[in-house]
């Protein structure tokens, strides 16, 4: 997990994790292995179940619907790690925008010092192959303004410390779609193909979360969080063919994408999202440093 010094976590520091799905439930078994008293709220009884199976105290909440006045208020730290699902514009609006300010009101009504957002780096407007940091323009596409509107709730609230984390494309223990597509021996590849991808391992993006978690700055910060080594898709799928023994692919652009870009009816950007500035003010080394070192588990060999 990388050479990470963190403090020592008292047991009574709690966290809570609000909307624990795919990056919430990693971030909750490590912050428990830290010490810290964890309570996930989900809004499904089947993902209650999930959690409690691990092991994670868990209350059922709708982050939309729900009476935030029920919750407990001794929590330190609160971690917005809500996903829209997929969804479209609707369903952003919904989580990012409407859900973060209520958490937030909440949060400030209760005490907590410090509130982290999980953002994303598709807030970002470039699509000519730049490196992009913190500092570059964002907005342009309607889902990118319901996230930026739950960050700018984030980072002008007056809880003590206000993180935003803007994580790169999401991958792991059963989300490695672009492998799963060539290990049932489907060599055409669809879609834009010559865009780079920035990759962060589910992972390291909670270990991300947990050290913002313990950093004892106050204020606000914005950072980027990928791997730092984005890679084109087609280069990533021939590697996986090749390590596969598949041969050579094909890749035809008028094909169907993957099924994130149907589902969501977007397409694929091009930019290489630059995460020094976390590495270099919080010391976080990943530890998957690339995507090919993350995928290799899953390969099967």
């Amino acid at each position: 997990m990388g050479e990470l010094l963190f403090n020592a976590v008292s047991a009574s520091r709690k966290m809570a994790i609000l909307g624990c799905g795919y990056v919430g439930t990693a971030l909750a078994l490590q912050a428990m292995a830290r010490g810290y008293q964890v309570v996930a709220f989900v809004r499904s009884s089947e993902s209650a179940q999930r959690l409690q199976a691990l092991g994670i105290t868990t209350q059922a909440f709708d982050l939309i619907t729900g009476d935030f006045g029920t919750l407990p208020k001794d929590f330190t730290v609160v971690v917005y790690a809500a996903s829209s699902g997929g969804g479209g514009v609707a369903a952003y609006q919904a989580i990012y925008d409407q859900g973060v300010k209520r958490a937030v009101a909440w949060a400030q009504n209760s005490g907590v010092a410090k509130f982290i957002f999980t953002s994303s780096t598709s807030v970002y407007r470039q699509d000519d192959g730049a490196e992009v940091d913190e500092t570059f323009a964002t907005g342009g596409t309607e889902n990118a303004e319901m996230l930026l509107q739950g960050e700018r709730a984030v980072l002008t609230a007056t809880i003590p410390a206000r993180w935003v984390l803007r994580f790169g494309g999401l991958y792991g223990p059963g989300r490695h779609y672009l492998l799963d597509q060539l290990k049932r021996g489907e060599k055409l590849i669809g879609g834009r193909v010559d865009h780079f991808i920035n990759y962060l391992h589910r992972e390291d993006a909670a270990q991300a979360l947990l050290l913002a978690a313990e950093s004892s700055r106050t204020g606000n910060f914005c950072y980027n969080i990928t791997d730092g080594h984005p890679v084109t898709k087609a280069e990533l799928a021939q590697w996986i063919a090749t390590q596969l023994g598949m041969g050579i692919l094909q890749f035809n652009q008028e094909a169907p994408a993957g099924p994130r870009m149907q589902r969501e009816g977007r397409s694929a950007v091009n930019r290489r999202i630059l995460s020094s500035r976390f590495r270099s003010e919080l010391g976080w080394n990943p530890q998957f440093s690339t995507v090919f070192e993350g995928l290799t588990p899953f390969l099967g060999l």
